[in-house]
C-alpha cells in the first residue's frame, strides 16, 4: 500500500518552491530523513536553503505530527502523514 506524505512549506521555503506543499509517495511509512531526502530530489531549489555544507541547516525546524524533531531524531518514522519544514524565525 502506497503512503502519501504531505510536506508543508512556509515563508521563504514556499517562495523558493513556488508552492506551499509537496505530496510525496512512499511504499511504507518513511522516516523523517527519507522524507527530507525525497523532498530535496522533488524540489531541488530547496537544497540551497535546507543544506549547509551538505548537512541539514539546524536553523530550520521540522515538525512531525505536533512535535518538533531535532536532526538527531530524523531516523524516526513519521508521527502521521504530514511533515512541516519551518524556516528560521527572527524577532525582536
Amino acid at each position: 500500500m502506497r503512503i502519501a506524505v504531505c510536506v508543508r512549506l512556509f515563508a521563504s521555503l514556499r517562495e523558493r518552491a513556488g508552492k506551499d506543499r509537496a505530496i510525496l509517495e512512499f511504499d511504507n511509512r518513511p522516516s523523517i530523513q527519507e522524507v527530507l531526502e525525497k523532498v530535496l530530489v522533488e524540489i531541488p531549489s530547496l537544497e540551497g536553503a535546507l543544506l549547509k555544507n551538505g548537512r541539514f541547516d539546524e536553523r530550520y525546524k521540522i515538525m512531525s505530527g505536533k512535535e518538533l524533531v531535532s536532526p538527531g531524531e530524523f531516523g524516526k518514522k513519521l508521527a502521521d502523514q504530514t511533515l512541516a519544514i519551518l524556516p528560521p524565525v527572527s524577532g525582536g
